[in-house]
């Protein structure tokens, strides 16, 4: 395969297996399963959770500040950690504490304050992380989904290496920071 080929490949993985698209596919799956009745509810809260974090990406890039929207270097990721964080909790509240997804999410605010803290050292990939966390905590809900998931993390590796956008152990630690997120939602 040639150089051009596999970038532009690499970018159609990277894009196809976003953190958003991965959160919406988990987070469909687990209303779906878990509170079928709530999913309108879900759906809408998820939403604007994705669309205000994409604003906010989409005019950081617009303006110069930040290079791609994968806030690729270090120092673009504090104030990104910092609005997830925010609407995480939003979202969390939204949804309420006794709904069957508050586990999920409380398991992803921990990952992303982690990964948050952590920065200042490493820069994990939240594309890892995010698909580790969706294989790990679909299994119980749908095996087949979650070993899908933790099948295409492979691919997902092997694309944000060629983008240049990680390192192995930005890779290594975003996937087992994602698994053992994702287990706290068993």
């Amino acid at each position: 395969m040639n150089p051009a080929t596999a970038h532009g490949l690499a970018r159609i993985v990277s894009i196809a297996l976003h953190p958003f698209a991965v959160f919406a596919g988990l987070t469909v799956l687990a209303a779906w399963m878990l509170d079928r009745e709530s999913l309108a509810r879900v759906l809408s809260g998820l939403g604007v959770a994705i669309g205000v974090v994409w604003l906010f990406v989409a005019h950081r890039v617009r303006s110069g500040r930040w290079g791609t929207v994968d806030a690729s270097r270090r120092r673009e990721r504090p104030l990104l950690y910092a609005l997830i964080l925010l609407v995480l909790a939003l979202l969390w509240v939204w949804l309420g504490a006794a709904s069957p997804l508050a586990r999920g999410v409380a398991a992803a605010i921990a990952m992303l304050g982690l990964a948050a803290v952590l920065n200042r050292w490493i820069k994990l990939s939240l594309h890892m992380a995010s698909l580790a966390f969706a294989g790990v905590a679909a299994w119980p809900l749908s095996p087949l989904g979650g070993m899908a998931a933790i099948a295409l993390l492979p691919l997902l590796a092997w694309s944000r290496l060629r983008l240049s956008r990680h390192t192995w152990p930005e890779i290594l630690g975003g996937t087992a920071l994602g698994a053992l997120a994702g287990l706290a939602t068993w």
